[in-house]
């Protein structure tokens, strides 16, 4: 089955290690990965996914995350719909049967943009072309068990000799220590173990967490009142007119 692997941030396949091995997806990046630095961190991730003996193509120029964050502050959406656009395209030139990527969790404006997308394109290629649609969480990763949630989920447990070659690539990507020092602190190495992916059939959902705001929207808030941010993303401000700006039917 083509498989599409389509990630938010550089970085984020370190969670889909064995998935690449195993079903050799397509990848695209939406994202450089440059953080509040405006340093790119996407070769890092090029560099691994070539490593084993994949690609990275490039439908789209890969954003900064300094230009989604005003794109969606001005509520400037035209260049998000032209990389759903692209990725619609990508997805019937290499007749993509199966688009896996990031989950809506209210977490990073640039994750739930990348789901955002991704249910656009599975909702525009509906009744043209089946395409079936799979998330993965970041930090609240499906952990420690091996029961399915959905019987088509899928669920990869590593082997000690994969869990060592995912650790050392985890430890090779030095712009990401503080990240891989954080799970490792908050879960442990049993956290790199399991790589669970949901298979998504509501693809107008644009909130699924728990509480009035998400967690993006709280930290901002807190940096603004910091004297950090001048103004906070908001969801009802900002994401919520993108999401129904990408998504056909959304809830």
């Amino acid at each position: 089955m083509n498989t599409l692997l389509f990630i938010g941030h550089p970085g984020h396949e370190l969670l889909a290690y064995k998935f690449l091995q195993e079903y050799k997806p397509y990848v695209i990046f939406l994202t450089t990965g440059s953080g509040n630095a405006d340093t790119p961190r996407i070769k890092g991730s090029i560099d691994l996914v070539e490593a084993l003996e994949l690609h990275v193509f490039s439908p789209f120029s890969p954003f900064t995350d300094r230009q989604i964050y005003n794109l969606i502050m001005d509520g400037n959406f035209g260049e998000f719909k032209q990389v759903k656009s692209a990725l619609t395209a990508f997805v019937l030139e290499h007749n993509i049967e199966r688009i896996v990527g990031d989950a809506l969790e209210g977490f990073n404006p640039s994750h739930d943009l990348c789901r955002y997308i991704i249910n656009g394109c599975v909702q525009d290629l509906k009744g043209r072309h089946n395409l079936e649609n799979y998330d993965f969480l970041q930090d609240e990763v499906f952990r420690n068990s091996e029961i399915k949630l959905n019987e088509l989920d899928i669920v990869l447990r590593l082997n000690n000799d994969e869990m060592e070659a995912k650790l050392q690539a985890c430890r090779k990507y030095s712009e990401l220590k503080f990240e891989v020092d954080r799970f490792f602190d908050a879960y442990g190495s049993d956290f790199f173990a399991l790589e669970y992916f949901r298979h998504i059939t509501d693809t107008s959902m644009m909130t699924n967490w728990e509480g009035e705001h998400p967690f993006y929207e709280l930290h901002g808030r807190k940096r603004v009142q910091e004297g950090i941010y001048e103004k906070a993303l908001l969801f009802e401000d900002h994401m919520l007119p993108l999401a129904k700006s990408l998504l056909v039917n959304s809830t």
